[in-house]
């Protein structure tokens, strides 16, 4: 039995959208071509631009895919109901995450501002979607920060998680500008600056 046109259809749009994805963690998202994801996936040129309008388009599902994985990730940690021994290492880590899939590359940064309303007159919503839950996710690990009294060092608690949250976007977006202006080169570097700034922002007098 033949599936249906529809079904068809949805297949081939996720055989596509495979292969940019391992097309660009073989050869990077620069390297990625339509007509290099139109032979991995075994489908004409004209079939990449149909499903996706064009290669941005396509690659902005490519950075969708990097952010979920990032949510995914912290929802896994959230479910072992533990902080960690080192509170301001690990949302350090958890930012400098973020800064990494969205500095990726000059096409990915510019993916991800154009996604979210910055260089574009409206946001995608599977983006406010995806970042709306790594949001929840900063603020849901603040919280519990903020709630168990054992917890050293302490978080500051005259702002609720959801304020503490809109600081450390602020603090994301700026390293990510840092590192791609080559106002900052080294990641470390990077690091050891925006620990710091959480530390004086987050951290109880």
């Amino acid at each position: 039995m033949t599936r249906k046109p529809q079904q068809r259809s949805v297949a081939t749009r996720a055989r596509v959208l495979q292969a940019a994805r391992e097309l660009t963690h073989r050869h990077g998202l620069e390297q990625v071509t339509a007509e290099s994801v139109a032979v991995e996936a075994g489908v004409a040129k004209g079939t990449v631009f149909a499903h996706f309008g064009d290669m941005d388009g396509l690659l902005s599902h490519v950075l969708l895919d990097r952010l979920n994985a990032l949510h995914s990730t912290q929802e896994e940690e959230a479910a072992s109901a533990e902080m960690p021994a080192d509170p301001v290492g690990n949302l350090l880590r958890r930012i400098m995450a973020f800064i990494a899939v969205i500095t990726d590359s000059p096409t990915i940064l510019r993916l991800f501002l154009d996604n979210i309303g910055v260089t574009k007159p409206n946001c995608a919503a599977e983006f406010v979607e995806t970042l709306g839950a790594l949001d929840a996710d900063l603020a849901s690990y603040l919280g519990t920060w903020q709630a168990d009294e054992a917890v050293r060092p302490a978080l500051r608690q005259d702002r609720s998680p959801a304020e503490l949250v809109d600081g450390l976007i602020a603090f994301m977006i700026h390293g990510a500008i840092l590192l791609k202006s080559h106002q900052l080169t080294d990641r470390a570097a990077l690091e050891a600056r925006l620990r710091r700034h959480v530390e004086a922002y987050l951290l109880a007098c």
